[in-house]
């Protein structure tokens, strides 16, 4: 196949050098040669034999041949090993690359994996190796003594065995959790088992690290891995990632991780679906019903009225008003981003003033950035116009006592919140509180979502012993799952609301596009362009937020955006103001390259900046001053700035702790797209998605189909078990088991056991796990 690449096709066979091609088909050659040495292909097919074998060549003109054919060979070689590992054709993927090495390190796939060391070991041990058929699993088990009696040369076993360490090699181990019947999560933790050289590893060493079903020739996952020398030393390296499953079952998948540069350096984990229990499909979806718009009036009293600046709620809270605002009912609000959902929880927070004004709410948000939005809209509203005292409880403040007691709302973040509730018993307004609002609910499944759970079982654990019922409120983004979190929060029927993701009150129209690039920063380079021009066709004159992953990006993208309008003639086409009110702008500016963007409309907007320079930059924006906004994915969560169009520049991020780039949770990008479409202006909103191309079929299957919420309690149970048994909630096992009984991740082991390492839900084998 290589030898009938076009590169080749100038090659000539000449008459004189038949009797040497001949002899070295035959002394060179290991593989046959189709249409033999008179055939072009068949000249062909013997030089690229001679590269590898590292045979020498007599004749000028074959040498010649023979160089021009090994410039471009290692190029071909990997652009198919690319195409076959791109279709998912997991044995020729693995052939390619067995031929990719092959021909960067002139070694045959054949030979003995020693002969990669073949500057230290002499031809003599190597080939004695390979005459007794001595593989390296063997080697490895091996002492000293007995290799050196094998090879017949005593004193040559220490070598041997020395080099025998120094071959890469991972050790892996993979556990699997089923998320839904059709997507396996899988923590994948890679140890490297081998002794780091410098002058044969370098500085660091790239694993390909792949998921296949060999029944099927098919793979389903594939990533590069780096693997540096400060890491071969350290700690295994965990990574996680998703793949399908499939009705009937295979009977197992293999993880292999395959070295990109070392011959017969690979690892196999074997992934078994025989005790493996997948949960049962239960999405329950709350219809929006056709109702007339409800008005502000509705309200029934004027200072309320008068916090708002519409005049009618929109469909899913008028749909959720009755319940919110006239009952003590606890409720689970599932909707798209951008639904309002925000408003709903005021509903309640209002039905309490009304109600119970000596009791407090308290808000908790995951995200600082939240917590900060909070505090601005509240401040301006119900502190100023309802008269209520509010505290903010984040890293950066900490209340005192006498303000706790007298503050009417307490915005707070799960860590600062699980740490006052603790000591439940003597802090009374802990047992003051009457509403709890939980933003975001759906990040229970995220990396601090242990403390979220603990404290909303904690807070349900208080209401139960004290008899004064504390109402909760969750909000969230549409759930897979919403009965199993509605249980846990104990709520009933008439307070469940689960809209489908395609409920909002903006429609939005979602293009994904792929993009081929293996490395990531020449892949977002490539984006800039697409970008562009999703803004001239989408958004030409309306609000545009391009999220990319971090400060640099951000600059680079807003410079490619100020090229690519220059040479269309249209440098400031992005910019909306008079050139006297740009200069006084500037002058108050403080980062340089702020500065220059702004100057053609583009604003940048990433936890670099000062305060100063990115409230002026938000002010810019919202007021229409700049049209575009680049902006790293924290903007998506904690500052509402809505927009026509989202373009979300790339769905990865490089993550310090595992030094490679991952991805966004599919939270995340939700929360991005929820950016677009602004209710008051637009008729829809427009969100662009620039991803990698092996990733473009899961976005496209899974931004519409939720996961649902699993619970990550499980690894941190020791901590926040403790916690209670030194604040004297926890006496004993029972106090315990009973404990545990009210956190939702005693819920989803009965429902999902499979995720939570149970084989089934049988009572005893429950009580055998919690006991433990």
């Amino acid at each position: 196949m290589v030898a009938h690449s076009s590169e080749f096709e100038n090659i000539v066979v000449r008459e004189e050098e038949q009797d040497e091609l001949e002899t070295l088909a035959r002394k060179a050659c290991p593989l046959e040669v189709k249409g033999g040495p008179t055939d072009k292909h068949g000249k062909i097919s013997i030089l690229i034999q001679v590269f590898i074998s590292r045979a020498s060549v007599d004749s000028s003109s074959l040498h010649s041949d023979a160089q021009y054919i090994s410039q471009s060979l290692g190029r071909i070689m990997r652009a198919l090993f690319e195409i076959c590992l791109r279709r998912g054709w997991s044995e020729m993927t693995s052939l390619l690359l067995e031929y990719c090495k092959a021909v960067d390190r002139k070694i045959w796939p054949h030979l003995h994996p020693l002969r990669q060391f073949d500057r230290d070991i002499s031809p003599e041990i190597l080939w004695k190796l390979e005459e007794r058929n001595v593989d390296l699993d063997r080697l490895y088990e091996m002492e000293e003594n007995d290799i050196g009696a094998l090879i017949r040369f005593s004193h040559q076993g220490r070598l041997v065995k020395q080099y025998v360490g120094y071959f890469p090699h991972v050790n892996l181990s993979a556990s699997v959790s089923p998320i839904t019947r059709t997507v396996l999560k899988v923590d994948l933790l890679i140890t490297p088992e081998f002794v780091w050289k410098d002058r044969h590893h370098g500085m660091s060493q790239r694993w390909l690290i792949i998921v296949e079903d060999s029944e099927n020739d098919t793979i389903y996952h594939s990533e590069l891995f780096t693997l540096t020398k400060k890491m071969a030393r350290g700690t295994p390296t965990k990574m996680s990632f998703n793949i399908p499953i499939f009705e009937p079952h295979p009977p197992q998948y293999y993880i292999r991780a395959v070295s990109d540069s070392w011959l017969h350096a690979e690892s196999i984990f074997t992934v078994s679906f025989h005790n493996l229990t997948l949960p049962q499909t239960q999405i329950t979806h709350t219809e929006l019903l056709d109702l007339k718009p409800l008005p502000l009036s509705a309200l029934g009293n004027k200072a309320y009225e008068d916090l708002y600046r519409f005049t009618h709620f929109n469909p899913i809270q008028t749909q959720a008003f009755h319940v919110l605002y006239h009952t003590e009912t606890n409720v689970l609000l599932g909707a798209p981003t951008g639904s309002g959902k925000t408003i709903s929880a005021e509903l309640a927070m209002l039905h309490l003033f009304n109600t119970q004004p000596d009791m407090k709410v308290v808000y908790i948000a995951p995200l600082k950035a939240i917590v900060r939005e909070r505090m601005n809209d509240w401040r301006h509203r119900l502190v100023t116009q309802l008269g209520k005292k509010m505290v903010e409880m984040t890293g950066d403040f900490t209340p005192d006592m006498v303000a706790l007691l007298s503050a009417d709302i307490i915005i707070s973040t799960p860590e600062k919140w699980d740490g006052i509730s603790r000591s439940w018993h003597s802090r009374s307004y802990v047992m003051k509180v009457g509403l709890m609002i939980l933003d975001e609910i759906h990040l229970l499944g995220a990396d601090r979502g242990p403390i979220l759970e603990v404290i909303v079982s904690r807070m349900r654990y208080i209401s139960s012993q004290t008899e004064r019922s504390i109402r909760f409120v969750g909000l969230s983004t549409a759930l897979a799952n919403a009965r199993d979190l509605a249980d846990w929060l104990g709520v009933r029927d008439d307070g469940l609301f689960n809209f489908k993701p395609s409920v909002r009150p903006v429609p939005l129209e979602v293009h994904i596009q792929g993009y081929p690039g293996k490395f990531y920063c020449p892949r977002m380079n490539s984006m800039n362009k697409p970008a562009y021009a999703a803004i001239c066709t989408h958004s030409p004159d309306k609000p545009v937020l391009i999220f990319v992953s971090s400060r640099r990006q951000t600059r680079l993208t807003a410079l490619d955006l100020i090229q690519l309008a220059a040479s269309d003639e249209k440098p400031t086409q992005f910019l909306s103001m008079a050139d006297n009110s740009l200069d006084m702008i500037l002058s108050q500016v403080t980062d340089s390259n702020l500065r220059h963007t702004l100057q053609f409309g583009i604003g940048l907007h990433h936890a670099g900046l000062n305060d100063r320079d990115r409230s002026l930059v938000e002010e810019l924006f919202s007021n229409n001053k700049i049209q575009v906004l680049v902006c790293t994915s924290t903007l998506a969560w904690g500052v509402n700035l809505p927009a026509h169009l989202v373009i979300i520049k790339g769905t990865e991020y490089y993550d310090g702790k595992t030094k490679r780039y991952v991805d966004y949770v599919i939270t995340d990008i939700l929360q991005m797209m929820g950016r677009a479409g602004r209710p008051q202006y637009d008729q829809h909103g427009k969100a662009v998605i620039l991803v990698h191309e092996p990733k473009k079929s899961f976005y496209k299957k899974f931004l519409y189909e939720p996961f649902p919420v699993e619970s990550n309690l499980r690894e941190h149970l020791h901590d926040h078990i403790n916690a209670e048994i030194v604040s004297s909630t926890i006496g004993n096992k029972e106090e315990a088991i009973i404990y545990l009984t009210w956190t939702y991740l005693y819920r989803r082991l009965v429902v999902n056991p499979s995720y939570y390492g149970l084989e089934d839900t049988e009572t005893y084998t429950l009580n055998a796990y919690l006991s433990r």
